[in-house]
């Protein structure tokens, strides 16, 4: 197949590519690096957890979702950072393995972002204002199903046109401009409906977080946690896609884009990831950086703004149980702890043995911020009574034997 000029080979490099790729590639290289390094430590953590839990639980389905979200990226970087290597020849070559690795990258990259980003709206959605968590099984095949759409739209090109499907578009490889359908059917119309989708589900809990909190069924506390977050999240995403989109469909309309507008809004969708770790790497701490294996739990309690606890309080509870009446009906004391993910349990056996009146409970309040450089704690106890010990009995028909005598 004969290329037309704008989609051969580009020898040398014209002087608004040779500065505004260095910028591309700058930001791609970023990306890559900070979405690697998350990566691999999540991978790390996810093998640590795995190996050495005492008790298997399924993994925080959030967690697993910003794991692929960087994998998308790590794709995507890769796509602009191998602008280096026109750089480095003065010439974007087609037709080299180099060029279609290029032209793949961007195509399963950009729309795995896209992909990933929807269902964590979606996820957040579900989570936030149903409260529902999906099943397992059903989560996986879900995660499944976005790989598997992602990596088809981007084969079939490939597989209907052959090599000359990934050759030089504008200022970088990817589809070639004689496939105008497919560009949009096989790449921008997902994108597109993967952002208007993710743009609605944060305005739907935005207002819904709104609606509770002047209810009063929310604290004011944890809806000022959480509400900056659905703006921020459909923000960065659109600020950072939206530009080279929107460029592409304005070309496919057959207007003229200089090549400096498309190294703009190349630079600004090569900032994804690096975005996306400092997104959700502070927003979502307590899942992301968490010690111990976090908690199935993924609603509000676990959106952080600005440095504040979401919602969550510090500190431990400890209940002391009577014997007998422990939370599973067994015949042993119980010593309950739960921490600020999870609740992790010690039975105490040998307390059949020891005569307990009452039961205690000791909690340290929650530290509120009431001024400057002060806290507070606070220690409850709750007395109640279901069982008379034997030595109260005996104590009791001594002083009853005491009185009749008298």
């Amino acid at each position: 197949m004969k290329l037309d000029p704008e989609s051969s080979t580009l020898s040398p490099l014209p002087d608004v590519l040779s500065h505004g790729l260095v910028a591309v590639s700058t930001f791609g290289l970023l990306s890559f690096f900070c979405s690697t390094s998350l990566f691999f430590y999540l991978t790390w953590k996810l093998i640590v957890w795995h190996r050495y839990a005492r008790v298997k639980t399924p993994t925080n389905q959030f967690l697993l979702l910003i794991y692929n979200l960087l994998l998308a990226d790590i794709q995507q970087a890769c796509a602009f950072l191998l602008n280096i290597s026109a750089l480095r020849n003065n010439a974007i070559l087609v037709r080299t393995p180099l060029c279609f690795a290029q032209g793949w990258f961007v195509s399963t990259g950009d729309l795995a972002s896209s992909v990933f980003i929807c269902m964590i709206a979606i996820h957040t959605f579900f989570g936030v204002v149903k409260n529902y968590r999906p099943p397992t099984g059903a989560f996986y095949c879900c995660v499944f199903a976005g790989w598997a759409f992602v990596y088809i739209m981007g084969a079939i090109g490939p597989i209907l046109h052959g090599k000359d499907f990934y050759v030089r578009a504008a200022a970088w490889c990817w589809i070639n401009n004689a496939y105008s359908s497919e560009r949009l059917w096989f790449h921008y119309f997902w994108i597109f409906v993967a952002m208007f989708s993710t743009i609605i589900i944060y305005s739907v809990i935005y207002i819904w977080l709104r609606t509770k909190s002047s209810k009063g069924d929310i604290s004011k506390k944890t809806v000022h946690g959480a509400t900056p977050l659905m703006i921020l999240y459909p923000l960065i995403y659109t600020v950072c896609t939206a530009p080279l989109a929107s460029l592409r469909i304005y070309a496919l309309a057959g207007h003229s884009v200089s090549l400096g507008y498309f190294c703009m809004a190349g630079t600004m969708i090569a900032c994804n990831g690096w975005l996306d770790v400092l997104l959700y790497a502070s927003t979502r701490s307590d899942i992301v950086f968490a010690e111990e294996p976090p908690s199935e739990e993924t609603g509000l309690e676990t959106f952080v703004f600005m440095g504040g606890n979401g919602g969550r309080k510090m500190g431990n509870t400890t209940s002391l149980g009577q014997p007998g009446y422990d939370r599973n009906g067994s015949q042993l004391g119980s010593l309950r702890t739960p921490s600020q993910e999870s609740e992790s349990r010690e039975r105490l056996y040998g307390l059949n043995q020891i005569g307990m009146k009452a039961e205690v409970t000791v909690s340290v309040a929650s530290i509120e911020d009431g001024s400057a450089g002060r806290s507070t704690m606070g220690t409850e106890t709750s007395v109640s009574s279901p069982v008379t010990p034997t030595w109260d009995r005996r104590s009791r028909r001594s002083h009853e034997s005491r009185g009749s005598n008298v």
